[in-house]
C-alpha cells in the first residue's frame, strides 16, 4: 500500500503550522512534509511532530537571497551562501529526524546553463556530504518550466544527466504534477526514472489542486507507483480547492478506505 504523506507548507493552511501536525493524522497521513520549515524553531517542529505521532520524511533546503527563485544550487554568485545554508539544512534535518531534503536548483540563463550545470553538480555532491553526517539524503527535483520560467532542469531527462555527474547519494525527487505541466503522461514518466527516484510528491493538472480537480488519472498513477516496487513516501502537495483541507480529501478516503472519513 502506498504511504502518503502530507505537505504541510501548502495543506491544513487554515490552522497554525504547529497545529497543522494533529490534523494531517486524524485526516490519516501516515508523515508529513515542509517546504521552508526555518520559520520556526527545529525543536518546536519536533515536539510537535512526535506529539502527533508522524515523522517529518521531507524538508527543502534553504531558497537562497532571492525568495522568488526556485532554490539557488546551480548559482555560482551564491556559493557562499549555499554552504552556509546548507548546513543549517543539515542542522534542521538532523534534529528532526528527516531522511530527505530537497535542493532546489535555481534558475539558469541559456547563455550560461553549462556553468550553472557545473555549478549544481558541485553543489549537490557537496550536499549528499554534509547531510549525510545528518543522516539525511539530498535530492534533486525537475521543475516545470511554465510554473518556473528558467528553472535550470527542467526535463527528467536533464535531471539523470546531472544525477550521473554528482555524488550517488543525491536522488531524483518526481513530483506528478510537475511531469503533467511538461507534457508527459506521468505513470510513464515515473517509470523511465524510478531507479532514481527517492521520494515522490503529486497535485492534480490544471491548477494544482488535489486529485479530482484537473485531468489526470490518479488511479493508474498510483497503481503504476504502488506496482513499480517504490516503497518510500508519496507526498500529497497542493492547494486544496476547499476553504478546509479535511474536505479536499476524498481521493485519500477512496484509495484508502480505512482511513478517518
Amino acid at each position: 500500500m502506498i504511504q502518503f504523506s502530507a505537505n504541510l507548507s501548502l495543506m491544513f493552511r487554515e490552522l497554525a503550522l504547529l497545529e497543522r501536525f494533529d490534523a494531517a493524522r486524524a485526516a490519516g497521513f501516515g508523515a508529513v512534509e515542509i517546504q521552508v520549515p526555518y520559520e520556526l524553531e527545529a525543536a518546536a517542529l519536533a515536539r510537535a511532530a512526535d506529539a502527533a505521532g508522524l515523522p517529518i520524511v521531507l524538508i527543502n533546503a534553504p531558497m537562497g537571497p532571492d525568495r522568488t527563485a526556485p532554490g539557488m544550487a546551480c548559482r555560482p554568485e551564491h556559493r557562499d551562501v549555499y554552504r552556509a545554508e546548507l548546513a543549517r539544512a543539515a542542522e534542521y534535518a538532523h534534529a528532526l529526524g528527516t531522511p530527505c531534503v530537497n535542493v532546489l536548483a535555481g534558475r539558469a540563463a541559456p547563455q550560461e546553463r553549462e556553468t550553472c550545470l557545473e555549478q549544481l553538480v558541485e553543489s549537490l555532491s557537496l550536499a549528499a556530504e554534509v547531510l549525510a553526517g545528518a543522516g539525511a539524503r539530498a535530492l534533486l527535483e525537475t521543475v516545470n518550466p511554465i510554473d518556473a520560467p528558467g528553472y535550470c532542469v527542467p526535463s527528467f531527462e536533464l535531471a539523470a544527466e546531472v544525477l550521473a555527474r554528482c555524488d550517488r547519494r543525491v536522488g531524483l525527487q518526481f513530483d506528478v504534477y510537475h511531469a503533467a505541466r511538461l507534457g508527459l503522461e506521468p505513470d510513464a514518466a515515473f517509470a523511465r526514472v524510478r531507479p532514481l527516484v527517492r521520494h515522490v510528491q503529486f497535485a492534480d493538472a490544471p491548477g494544482r489542486h488535489e486529485p479530482g480537480t484537473g485531468t489526470l488519472p490518479f488511479a493508474r498513477i498510483f497503481d503504476a507507483i504502488e506496482s513499480s516496487g517504490y516503497t518510500g513516501w508519496v507526498g500529497a502537495e497542493y492547494h486544496p480547492s476547499t476553504a478546509r483541507t479535511a474536505d479536499s480529501l476524498e481521493w485519500l478516503r477512496a484509495r484508502s478506505p480505512d482511513r478517518p472519513s
